[in-house]
């Protein structure tokens, strides 16, 4: 029996021993900074207009003289289906 017991704790300490083995490894190679500039539009890397440029832009008669066509986004249309919220307390209606 102790034969048995001798070889789980044996195991046990050789897997433990080699987890701690390989994230030392791990731990001591250099990692990249995780950087989020690849995810970024490209138009918020140009610098912001000045107010002067803006106020310059919206004075224009070019600029006063557009119509407007169509609305840029279409509108998210909400339908319900789908089951009840399970987490959702009862409603009861008071009849008075």
């Amino acid at each position: 029996m102790t034969n048995k017991k001798d070889y789980i704790l044996f195991l046990s300490l050789l897997v433990v021993l080699v987890f701690t083995a390989y994230f030392l490894v791990n731990s001591k190679r250099s990692k990249k900074p995780i950087t989020t500039d690849y995810i970024r539009p490209v138009y918020l890397s140009e610098p912001i207009p000045s107010i002067e440029d803006l106020e310059a832009i919206v004075n224009n008669p070019k600029f006063q003289e557009m119509k407007y066509i169509q609305s840029f986004f279409n509108p998210v249309l909400v339908e319900k289906r789908g089951r009840v919220n399970p987490f959702m307390p009862f409603a009861t209606k008071d009849e008075e």
